[in-house]
C-alpha cells in the first residue's frame, strides 16, 4: 500500500501536479490590509510569510504596486485604483483560516 502510494506521488509530481501531503508543512500566509479613500472597504491579500522579514515588509511589493500605475498585476477585485493606498495592517493567517 506505501509503495502505491508512493509512486502515485512520483507520477502526479512528474506530471506537474502540485501534491498536498500534509495541510501542517505549510506555513501561514500575511494577510496585508489596505485602505484607499476611493475605494469602499477594506481590500485584504495575501502574501507568503518569510521568516527573515518583518510583515510589513512582505506587503510592501503589493502596496508599492498598488501606488504604481506602471504596475500590470491584478490586486484588491482587480482595482483600478492606481495611487493614495496606504497598508493599514500586516498580520499572519490563522492556520485552516478560509483564502478569499
Amino acid at each position: 500500500m506505501k509503495l502505491t502510494i508512493v509512486a502515485m506521488l512520483a507520477l502526479a509530481g512528474a506530471a506537474g501536479v502540485a501534491v498536498a501531503v500534509s495541510g501542517q508543512d505549510k506555513e501561514p500566509p500575511v494577510v496585508c490590509g489596505f485602505r484607499n479613500p476611493s475605494y469602499a472597504g477594506l481590500c485584504e491579500e495575501r502574501a507568503p510569510y518569510e521568516k527573515s522579514k518583518k510583515l510589513e515588509a512582505i506587503c510592501k511589493p503589493i502596496l508599492d504596486c498598488l501606488n504604481d500605475t506602471r504596475c500590470i498585476k491584478t490586486y484588491c477585485g482587480s482595482t483600478t485604483i492606481r495611487q493614495g493606498w496606504v497598508l493599514e495592517s500586516a498580520k499572519r493567517d490563522r492556520p485552516g483560516a478560509e483564502i478569499r
